[in-house]
């Protein structure tokens, strides 16, 4: 152990500088690569993914025109009502879709 120990203490100044510098380096990259990938996991195990967020509110959106109180479902006009509201939904959801296969192809 001691002749380890001297054997380091030999070199040169400038060799014991680097020998710090590049342990400093490889130090904190380490750190940094830890810090994300345990951020990265985190986020993907907390959120749900981008996709299904956008088709849970759509389905939220529509489950929540489905269950509207008042009025007679039966009447045409309620069925006119709905049926116009259900479409701006599913027009609006296949704009989205159009606008991420847009940027994904600028990409």
């Amino acid at each position: 152990m001691m002749q380890t120990l001297r054997k380091m203490n030999e070199g040169s100044l400038l060799q014991r500088t680097m020998l710090h510098i590049a342990l400093f380096v490889l130090g904190s990259a380490s750190v940094v690569a830890l810090a994300s990938v345990l951020l990265v996991s985190t986020a993907k195990a907390l959120l749900p993914p981008h996709d299904a967020t956008d088709t849970g509110a759509d389905d939220k959106a529509n489950q929540e025109q489905d269950e509207e109180p008042g009025g007679d479902s039966s009447s045409p006009e309620a069925a006119a009502g709905a049926a116009g509201s259900r479409a701006g939904t599913k027009a609006l959801a296949q704009m989205r879709l159009a606008n991420r296969r847009e940027s994904a192809v600028a990409r």
